[in-house]
């Protein structure tokens, strides 16, 4: 008895340190988020800094090099986009207008439609029919969505410039917290294998985010091109919002979908083409995300979909929008850990992609053959 009393005991001081992790993580979500965001940039750029490092690179100036060069190139690309979106920004109060007034006339429509069915409904019925429902027409929640949007930069420029800073020293920091690893663990088989799993995820997280961020440059590309030849507004900036949302698995699409959905019914005269736009778009996104993908990332970064689903829902639940962006990565990094540690290969294996059929087999006497054609 004394032995399932003692796993009884494990089982329930491990639930309790789990539920504590997990609620003090949603109450400090608003420190701990911009640590988690850069730790997954530094990752992301530690082998560089390492192969520079090798080269007799200080990484402390190698990181200089990098941040100044990815400054630059943001600040070329918000040059270059501020424009559009300032227009953007101008024009909202009018677009929703305009969406109101579309939508007002769609729903007038709807109501000359209900009527007639309802008078036809009258007719045929031996006995009077019910009151006709009244149709009241609620103004859209578009300005207030529009009106919160303009507070929230605010609040992520603050979270970008966190993350930023710490993501500079980190990757400026070298190997230093490895080499405070090893010193820490007392054993050398310990020291050897946490050194590997710790490589390991860097290099899986590195390879996943530049491959993804490479796939997401190209459906931007694509969406920027199909958009400009169907007389979209401002198609390039679409093509970054694009970019941006893909990170997003799912859901990104589909915000995308509906948001060029949104403002193909306001800038087009009729529906049918205004349609044109999210459809093309959703064509784009299944097209990266059922082959460009598939085919680009090695089998051991893919995820399967439930997996993915329910890192999402528990990430953004505990983290809201930034907890939605990590949830892939923080999969990424924990199914590595799974699959360098033994006793959590189930782990891993349930988080990974589902593999190819093999060739089917039957039972002989002398044990499985491959069946003949």
């Amino acid at each position: 008895m004394q032995p399932d009393s003692s796993n009884a005991s494990s089982t329930s001081v491990t639930g309790i340190f789990v539920i504590a992790a997990v609620a003090a993580a949603y109450f400090a979500r608003d420190f701990l988020l911009p640590i988690v965001l850069a730790v997954f940039i530094a990752l992301t750029f530690r082998p560089l800094i390492r192969h520079l490092a090798k080269r007799g690179i200080a990484p402390a100036f190698a990181t200089a090099i990098l941040a100044t060069a990815l400054v630059a190139g943001c600040g070329l690309a918000l040059y270059f986009l501020s424009g559009p979106l300032a227009q953007w920004i101008s024009d909202a109060p009018a677009t929703a207008r305009a969406f109101n007034e579309k939508l007002r006339g769609l729903r007038s429509s709807l109501a000359a439609v209900s009527d007639l069915a309802d008078k036809v409904q009258e007719a045929s019925a031996p006995s009077p029919g019910p009151a006709v429902q009244e149709v009241t027409v609620r103004q859209s929640s578009l300005p207030a969505i529009f009106a919160m949007a303009t507070g929230y930069p605010v609040q992520l420029a603050v979270m970008v410039g966190a993350t930023s800073v710490i993501a500079v020293f980190l990757m400026a920091s070298g190997d230093l917290f490895y080499e405070k690893l090893i010193r820490v663990l007392p054993r050398m088989t310990d020291k050897k294998r946490a050194l590997r799993i710790v490589y390991d995820v860097e290099h899986e997280v590195s390879v996943y985010l530049l491959s993804f961020a490479a796939i997401n440059a190209g459906l931007g590309l694509a969406v920027a091109l199909s958009f400009h030849a169907l007389g979209m507004p401002s198609p390039y900036l679409w093509g970054v919002l694009a970019f941006f949302l893909n990170f997003i698995p799912y859901i990104g699409a589909v915000s995308g979908v509906v948001l060029s959905g949104l403002m193909a019914v306001v800038v087009f005269d009729t529906l049918t083409y205004a349609m044109l736009a999210p459809v093309v778009y959703g064509v784009l996104a299944t097209i990266e995300s059922q082959i460009v993908t598939p085919q680009t990332l090695e089998r051991r970064l893919q995820m399967n979909a439930v997996a993915i689903l329910l890192g999402l829902a528990f990430w953004t639940w505990l983290w809201g929008i930034g907890g939605t962006v990590i949830a892939v990565p923080m999969l990424v990094a924990f199914k590595v850990f799974c699959d360098r540690m033994e006793g959590f290969n189930g782990i891993g294996e349930f988080l990974s992609r589902r593999e190819t059929p093999k060739e089917p087999v039957e039972e002989t006497e002398t044990g499985p053959a491959p069946l003949s054609g």
